[in-house]
């Protein structure tokens, strides 16, 4: 994502950007994103919590909207986004329940889904750059188990797609803190066994 006012990691003023404060300011909106929301969130308040001046954070981004995303997409695990695409379904499965096990992920997708109705625009650029290229992936994988034949060779592999991003979906809005890795996966296997998933 571009930021506002700055190219190739220099200030609109022409001084070299510090790496350590943008990371203190991502990791600043992402907490305070969290544990407030969208709404609650302002450029003043990441900060202070950064430790930086309010200059320098509007010197990055010159809207809260732009902080925001800048902030989600540092959160992305580059790992998982690499390993989708050659991964098999019980291995997508697993790392799918790992990832969901984690509290502080599950909090930023509540509050992202929260903020539809009061910015669109950070949930529509997040599904965009985000989540849809990982359902498109989604798709590719349960085509590849279809064609080996751990699925009927009738599946539509939009109704994989389905099940599980209704299954992640339902997952991210609980608000159990002790939640495992092992009972989300277990929930997954059991749902695409009764669509007729075989490994």
């Amino acid at each position: 994502m571009a930021e506002s006012g700055a190219v190739a990691g220099i200030e609109r003023h022409g001084r070299p950007r510090d790496p350590e404060n943008d990371a203190a300011i991502l990791e600043a909106a992402l907490d305070l994103l969290i544990e407030r929301g969208a709404a609650g969130t302002s450029i003043e308040a990441v900060a202070q919590r950064a430790g930086v001046a309010k200059l320098t954070v509007y010197r990055r981004w010159r809207a809260k909207d732009d902080l925001l995303m800048a902030a989600l997409e540092h959160a992305r695990a580059p790992d998982m986004d690499a390993a989708m695409a050659g991964q098999s379904i019980d291995e997508l499965v697993s790392s799918i329940a790992e990832l969901l096990s984690r509290p502080r992920f599950r909090a930023l997708m509540a509050r992202v889904i929260g903020a539809s109705v009061d910015y669109p625009k950070l949930v529509t650029a997040y599904t965009e750059r985000y989540l849809q290229p990982r359902l498109n992936a989604l798709a590719q994988i349960a085509q590849q188990a279809i064609d080996a034949g751990h699925l009927p060779p009738d599946t539509d592999p939009s109704v994989i797609q389905d099940v599980l991003a209704s299954s992640i979906g339902s997952v991210l809005l609980q608000r159990a803190d002790d939640v495992t890795a092992a009972q989300i996966e277990r929930r997954l296997r059991i749902l695409l066994r009764h669509i007729g998933y075989w490994s």
